[in-house]
């Protein structure tokens, strides 16, 4: 892993993964593809080069010595209602971006041997209680199940072309800078824990750091191809991981129960993904030898 091309690598997770690549990898050059190169840090070891997804364009300046692409890019899911407009935006951010790389890989990107995926638990649906999600479980139903699904299918052409193909399947991401907790945190201000719908619906989580660690973690290892749940090995209730967090900030603190149909009112649809149950099993990133620095809610950093 020398030459490095990250798309999506200017948002949330990919500003933490291109910190932790620069800080880890001090051999490593990164070309972040970008939409435009207004305002960008500079960093050492980092080119910017342009892409255009509509019109399916990749900047010629890319290296031809790109051996590792991390892809990244894909809408934010959780920024806007899930209007039928919306909708077509999160799919086709995924999955014709995805495109886009597989065609560059295989008409320019001669060199490259290992393609990693952003995906994510979605791909499950909703789980019955007691029921636990291994990477062999086949997608589920729903919006996000099926965006999911597509978003991998977008990309398996490369494993059939040789190239190590593997699709991170990412829980909810947790870090006071970004996600939700940090859309949590007007209400962690008022001293106020929300409870979503009964509050004991399984989140699985990851720690930021512990999701840019598998990332490299992956790419690092030729061993490792195909689903990759990224999620702590130690999911809890939405109620309680709420509550984990505010303890963190504040010393007392109310539960504040919000209703279902409250969730339904603000959010539309994508309240759905706040009250559905999912316990996504890390055992197989585990048994490859990955150890998560915070595989519990106390050690994630204030």
């Amino acid at each position: 892993m020398k030459n490095i091309l990250i798309s999506g690598g200017t948002g949330f997770i990919g500003r933490a993964l291109t910190s932790y690549l620069l800080d880890n990898y001090l051999d490593a050059k990164l070309t972040i593809l970008v939409r435009s190169k207004h305002d960008l840090p500079e960093l050492p070891r980092v080119t910017y080069c342009l892409w255009d997804v509509k019109k399916k364009m990749i900047d010629a300046s890319v290296p031809d010595d790109i051996d590792t692409v991390i892809h990244l890019a894909g809408a934010n899911i959780s920024a806007k209602r899930w209007t039928r407009s919306r909708k077509q935006v999160l799919l086709d951010s995924r999955t014709e971006s995805g495109k886009l790389l597989v065609d560059w890989v295989l008409g320019k990107g001669k060199a490259v041997q290992t393609f990693i995926s952003a995906s994510a638990i979605g791909w499950y649906g909703e789980g019955a209680p007691g029921t636990i999600f291994t990477e062999h479980d086949p997608a589920g139903h729903g919006f996000l199940a099926n965006v999911c699904q597509q978003w991998e299918a977008a990309t398996s052409s490369l494993a059939t072309q040789g190239i190590r193909t593997a699709w991170i399947r990412t829980g909810l991401v947790l870090h006071p800078t970004g996600g939700m907790w940090k859309a949590l945190s007007p209400a962690f201000r008022c001293n106020v824990a929300p409870r979503f719908a009964s509050g004991k619906q399984c989140f699985s989580w990851i720690a930021l750091a512990d999701l840019v660690s598998l990332y490299a973690y992956v790419a690092d290892h030729d061993n490792i191809a195909g689903p990759i749940n990224a999620v702590s090995p130690h999911p809890v209730a939405q109620i309680e991981l709420t509550k984990s967090l505010i303890a963190k900030q504040k010393s007392s603190f109310i539960v504040l129960p919000v209703p279902r149909f409250m969730l339904r009112l603000a959010l539309g649809e994508l309240s759905i993904e706040l009250i559905k149950n999912a316990n996504v099993s890390a055992d197989k990133i585990q048994q490859m030898g990955f150890r998560f620095s915070a595989p519990i809610l106390a050690d994630l950093p204030d």
